[in-house]
């Protein structure tokens, strides 16, 4: 079995993605194929990684697991309960993810973990919108909800720790000022 990456204090480029299983007495040359690229077939969650570079955030979480040159290890139970809440939602939502983050092989868990989005452009837009007078809050919520449609309504208001009717107090906020700016 190949060794995990050495993160030490360091963080990684890491692709999380959602796999089926193979009972390999029902399919011996799939099993045999899927094992080319991983560590083992069972894992106790759905989902594997894959330790990558920098270089790989060009290309999509299932272009990265299609790569038989970068070993895919199960994704532990503890590993997934310590990604925080909307980077679970995201998991769940969309079956992949890209972020950085150090893991420790050790314990199984992740730490300081950033979804590999394209920060940037999320910045810029919730920044403007605050300057067009919507509160943080309001601009957040309009931003992750409507406009890049990452999380409904319910996921969002569960990663923020606050009620739905809150997320949709700012979103219906938003959707006024914003319309106000645009007449």
């Amino acid at each position: 079995m190949a060794a995990q990456p050495d993160t030490g204090s360091g963080r990684d480029f890491i692709t999380v993605f959602k796999t089926g299983s193979v009972d390999r007495s029902e399919d011996s040359n799939l099993a045999d194929l899927l094992l080319e690229g991983r560590t083992q077939l069972t894992a106790e969650t759905s989902y594997l990684m894959k330790f990558g570079d920098e270089s790989y955030r060009s290309l999509t979480p299932f272009d990265v697991a299609s790569l038989h040159d970068v070993p895919a290890y199960p994704l532990p139970q503890t590993a997934l309960d310590s990604l925080p809440a909307h980077v679970r939602a995201e998991l769940e939502q969309n079956g992949a993810i890209q972020m950085v983050a150090s893991y420790d092989p050790e314990n199984h868990q992740f730490e300081d973990v950033d979804l590999a989005w394209d920060d940037q452009d999320f910045l810029e837009r919730v920044t403007e919108l605050i300057a067009g007078e919507l509160s943080l809050h309001e601009a957040i919520d309009w931003v992750v909800v409507e406009e890049a449609e990452r999380y409904t309504v319910a996921q969002w208001a569960d990663v923020r720790d606050v009620t739905e009717d809150a997320v949709r107090s700012n979103i219906h906020a938003a959707r006024e000022k914003l319309l106000i700016e645009s007449e």
